[in-house]
């Protein structure tokens, strides 16, 4: 969180006691009359790697998110701030290589003002204006860690009619899942970059390249009975301009049978030395253009409380020296694996490993009255500069209920094969995590 969104939040709290007598006598009973939300987070991530002299990594996080928003104000507005902290309780490694700093970086602690907006909603319009989450296709929280990704950002939706919305971005700073801060970068960044520390993204940006001038990004969603589709523009500044597709049909059901479809489509460009730094190009490489197209296809069927899905996605290098031989440029997820790809899997996907294509194959089932949820998926990549890769994933998440609402336990479970791991060996990926939210 910035100083100048600490003082927006703060002059803005002032001018609800102003005016806060129109709904309360005083400031405080004004508050009062808001939402508290908060979670607690106890991760535990371990590396298992089957090469020889490569060391084993692990990491411990109690993290907790803290949330408060005020009630409605002046016919549509409110406030919103949040807290948010990990710590591994003095249980790292002494040895930084042992240490998976994907969880929460290599410091014991993180300490964040993770969220601080105005946001207006009201009319069929909603805006959000500050430190905020996202959930946008290629802009998203990549939560899969001990804290989300948040973004610095204006953010505007408006539905003129039911199922059909549009949207307008604009993201001027980034705060990644181990970040105490908002910086001018994304995950192409090296770590320590600016004093970031921004640990799990892909970080081949040369030394010394300057800050990037954020995202823009516009977009149409038109949902209708069993139809849901969407289309998105994003121009990565200085780092590609992406037109991003997707849809999802559902078939009448027959029977006890729920089929359904998706497709998606990338396209992504970008002229050559778009991005110049102390002499340096786009990723060190002068000359280097972004040029790639990828198209995805998707068919499931849910059967009560299983759902069993395919899945295919091809990334295909348009032109001459395109950078990565034509890789897909996604500031926010790369190294991540949270891009929206139908094949992308816990560990890795066609953003990490380049051109190619890539088939999976999932199924998942509820049981126990819906509290126990498992999963299960296998994904084959052919990548043309990283060879052939296989990810066998297993994930079981328990839910109970009564008085224990709001606790989660799970457990997920990946198996790597290909050239990309540490001596072409396998590398296993256990995450055990605990979560409550109140």
């Amino acid at each position: 969180m910035t100083i100048r969104s600490i003082r927006l939040a703060t002059a803005a709290l002032i001018a609800i006691g102003a005016i806060a007598n129109a709904r309360a006598d005083t400031l405080a009973d004004f508050l009062r009359q808001g939402q508290f939300n908060g979670e607690f987070r106890s991760y535990y991530f371990m590396r298992d790697y089957a090469t020889p002299n490569v060391p084993n990594a692990d990491a411990y996080s109690l993290s907790g998110l803290f949330e408060y928003q005020t009630p409605a104000f002046l016919d549509g507005f409110s406030l919103d701030a949040s807290y948010y902290a990990a710590n591994a309780l003095g249980t790292h490694s002494d040895v930084p290589a042992r240490i998976d700093v994907t969880l929460m970086g290599a410091a014991n602690s993180i300490d964040a003002l993770g969220t601080a907006f105005l946001q207006y909603q009201r009319h069929g319009v909603w805006v959000r204006l500050g430190d905020q989450p996202l959930a946008t296709p290629w802009a998203n929280g990549s939560d899969s860690r001990a804290l989300p990704s948040t973004y610095e950002a204006a953010y505007g939706k408006f539905t003129p009619v039911t199922g059909l919305t549009f949207h307008v971005l604009r993201i001027l700073r980034y705060r990644s899942r181990t970040s105490d801060g908002y910086f001018r970068d994304n995950n192409y960044f090296a770590t320590g970059w600016n004093g970031d520390a921004n640990y799990g993204g892909v970080a081949d940006l040369p030394a010394g390249t300057r800050g990037t001038t954020g995202t823009f990004a516009l977009a149409g969603e038109y949902r209708r009975r069993r139809l849901d589709t969407a289309l998105w523009y994003y121009d990565f500044t200085n780092f590609a301009r992406m037109v991003y597709a997707q849809g999802k049909y559902g078939f009448a059901a027959s029977g006890s049978l729920h089929p359904y479809a998706q497709a998606q489509f990338v396209r992504e460009w970008i002229g050559s030395n778009a991005f110049e730094a102390t002499g340096t190009h786009l990723f060190g490489q002068p000359g280097t253009a972004t040029d790639n197209l990828t198209w995805g296809l998707a068919a499931g069927v849910k059967v009560r409380a299983f759902d069993l899905s395919a899945a295919y996605d091809r990334l295909q290098t348009r032109g001459s020296g395109a950078f990565g031989g034509g890789a897909l440029v996604s500031p926010y997820t790369a190294g991540y694996a949270t891009d929206p790809l139908f094949t992308t899997s816990m560990i890795r996907g066609l953003v990490e490993l380049g051109p190619g294509s890539a088939w999976k194959l999932t199924g998942s089932v509820f049981a126990l009255d819906e509290r126990l949820q498992l999963i299960a998926s296998f994904a084959e990549y052919r990548s043309a500069y990283n060879g052939n890769d296989t990810e066998t994933y297993f994930d079981a998440i328990y839910q109970p209920r009564s008085w224990w609402k709001g606790l989660s336990l799970r457990n997920r479970f990946e198996i790597a094969n290909g050239r990309v791991n540490p001596g072409h060996r396998h590398f296993i990926y256990d995450r055990m995590q605990i979560d409550y939210r109140f």
